[in-house]
């Protein structure tokens, strides 16, 4: 009886081996990975959030400017990193391993932060946390939009970005809790706790090159958020947009919605007949005409207008979303007296709200009926009713007078830049798999270009802002550039929608949108 029993036992343990080694080779496992990337590299942004005042203006004596330094720092890290890392995984079709390197880099700077005793020792180890961070921002987005190329996208991304918000927004609380309970070196050993569960987690994954030939044969599992869909280089036929910057793209059904062109659909059609009269060929001529598709540049990309006007959302909505870190610790210190612990805990109102509206914007962008309800806007609709919405929520931060009215106020603010964020990444995602999809890396990397810009600009800017007109006039220029980003998002749908009428949004042969 009791050798039956190991039996068993034995065979549910190797079940249990054999399915986790099928995981591992799954969309899913990369969602999970790329998740728990872009939370490891957020986390370590936000966590010195509540105890930055108490090192930089207690312990050594530094202006409140010195705070708004050190997350420009990091963001001018990402901006070095970000590129770089984008061209070598596109060139190299490489994902795993820069995303170790960028942990381990992670890891190890992290730690050098925590115990530094002097305010350069903490600028050089903030710059290299950013270029560690940036290697595997890029690189993760990019290993899901290999995997989720398509409708399931949306979905996707709105899970990773619940990975960002939960540690962009989370770090602080954690911050003020950790910080509270051990100080530095209670954060030394936490970041090297985060990134040691991060690395196991990345080791076991699959390169998602190497698990191609083993979906074709086996399929998708069921329970992924979308299907795994081929290179569109090789499967779909390639064709030149007359209305583009010379990009070669794939044929893509003329009423799929996310990407603005020009060209009618029946003209793509035509230009697709005329390069290639059978569609249908064997696997050889295709793979033969794979070499016609140059290799993408990150010029090319910011030539396309959604891909530049998702930048310009990237630097207000996240640079919005910033500005609370170098700012709403010393108003909350000023204004109330608050300890480390009490500024973290405040931050969970803006992480909640956010991982909500995250996952729930990533699903209705994903929706085929919502996209051509708000034609020819698309996906830019959820970007620019979000960012409105988002100004009126940090005005009223600003105008608060008590620690109550405040969270309330941060929790609208979260909702609504959740709104307005997922929706950049899906679409950039979307874009450019239309373009043939060999430069998932690159425009990721120019997403947290445009977010340096706005973790550079915006929170250096404001504490002497703050200084100079006070807490609540600072909210109110926060609230302006939300305004001014929704502005520049609604030109050119607003001008297609003008030149052509809602009716040609509608129907079979509709015009493409954004």
């Amino acid at each position: 009886m009791s050798i039956s029993d190991g039996s068993n036992g034995g065979s549910a343990f190797k079940r249990m081996l054999r399915q986790c080694n099928d995981f591992r080779s799954t969309p899913a496992a990369v969602l999970v990975v790329s998740t728990m990337a872009v939370f490891s590299d957020t986390v370590v942004y936000g966590l010195i959030v509540p105890f930055l005042p108490d090192i930089l203006q207690n312990k050594l004596g530094m202006s409140s400017s010195s705070n708004g330094i050190l997350f420009g720092t990091f963001g001018l890290g990402v901006l070095i990193g970000a590129p770089i890392s984008a061209y070598i995984s596109d060139r190299w079709n490489m994902r795993k391993w820069p995303m170790i390197i960028g942990l381990l880099g992670l890891g190890a700077t992290s730690v050098l932060f925590a115990l530094a005793d002097a305010f350069w020792e903490l600028v050089v180890a903030r710059l290299a946390q950013g270029i560690s961070s940036g290697i595997t921002w890029a690189v993760g987005l990019a290993m899901i939009a290999d995997v989720y190329s398509g409708e399931g996208i949306g979905q996707a991304m709105g899970v990773a970005f619940s990975g960002f918000t939960v540690g962009y927004l989370g770090g602080p609380v954690l911050g003020g809790v950790v910080y509270g309970a051990g100080g530095t070196h209670a954060i030394a050993i936490f970041v090297g706790a985060i990134a040691a569960v991060d690395l196991i987690f990345r080791l076991l994954l699959i390169e998602p090159k190497d698990m191609q030939s083993s979906q074709a044969s086996t399929g998708t599992p069921a329970d992924s958020l979308a299907a795994v869909e081929a290179s569109p280089v090789i499967s779909l036929p390639a064709i030149a947009d007359s209305g583009g910057s010379g990009d070669i793209k794939p044929a893509i059904e003329a009423h799929d919605t996310t990407c603005s062109t020009e060209a009618e659909p029946a003209g793509v059609a035509d230009s697709a007949k005329h390069e290639s009269p059978v569609i249908e060929e064997t696997a050889e001529p295709e793979l033969e005409a794979a070499p016609i598709a140059r290799r993408t540049t990150m010029w090319d990309l910011l030539k396309e207008w959604p891909i530049l006007a998702c930048c310009v959302a990237t630097i207000t909505v996240t640079g919005a979303s910033g500005s609370f870190e170098p700012t709403l610790p010393i108003h909350m210190d000023e204004a109330y007296g608050s300890s480390p612990a009490i500024i973290g805990v405040v931050f969970i109102a803006l992480v909640i709200p956010s991982m909500i509206s995250g996952i729930l914007a990533g699903r209705f962008t994903d929706d085929e009926r919502v996209l051509n309800f708000l034609a020819p806007y698309g996906r830019f609709a959820f970007m620019i009713i979000g960012s409105l919405l988002a100004a009126v929520a940090v005005a009223c931060v600003g105008a608060t007078r008590n620690i109550a009215g405040l969270v309330v106020s941060l929790a609208a603010v979260g909702f609504l830049s959740g709104i307005a964020a997922v929706p950049i990444l899906s679409t950039m995602g979307v874009h450019v798999y239309r373009m043939g999809g060999n430069a998932y890396a690159k425009v990721y990397a120019l997403f947290n270009i445009a977010y340096s810009i706005g973790v550079i600009v915006i929170p250096t800017a404001l504490p002497p802002i703050m200084n100079a007109v006070g807490f609540a006039a600072t909210m109110g220029v926060v609230a302006g550039l939300l305004v001014l980003g929704a502005i520049i998002l609604v030109i050119q749908p607003t001008r297609m929608l003008r030149k052509y009428g809602r009716s040609a949004y509608i129907g079979d042969n509709a015009r493409t949108f954004l």
